[in-house]
């Protein structure tokens, strides 16, 4: 696991997130974004996420694996209810969530990994 992270990764994680609701003041923030950006560099986190990724994300806060879970579902909880998900709708330009449904912690960090992946590629090319 790197330590290195870059800042436009960071930051465009950090606005998206605090967008649906999700403050900064809750650790599920925190592990949510360490989540997403872990996954963005190696997608096979989203194959082993109780496995490898939670763990990885406790070992780096010094918690249990088990903590990390229940913070992230209790944030995207948040979100949820308070309607921050169809945030992911503007992020996307298109209908990705309804109200009526919640995503798992896996197809949230899946989601929100690969368009950040996509608008850094498309930084590094020159198109955004």
């Amino acid at each position: 696991m790197t330590n290195k992270i870059n800042f436009d990764k960071f930051e465009l994680c950090t606005k998206l997130l605090i967008n649906m609701g999700i403050t900064p003041d809750k650790l599920g923030f925190e592990y949510l974004r360490k989540a997403i950006l872990l996954t963005i560099d190696d997608h096979t986190y989203l194959q082993k996420i109780t496995k490898k990724l939670y763990p990885d994300i406790a070992s780096f806060y010094g918690v249990k694996s088990r903590d990390v879970e229940r913070c992230i579902r209790f944030s995207i909880e948040l979100a949820y209810n308070n309607g921050g998900l169809l945030e992911i709708n503007n992020f996307y330009n298109a209908v990705v969530y309804k109200n009526d449904y919640k995503p798992t912690n896996s197809e949230l960090i899946a989601i929100i990994a690969d368009k950040i992946a996509f608008e850094m590629r498309k930084k590094d090319a020159g198109l955004a």
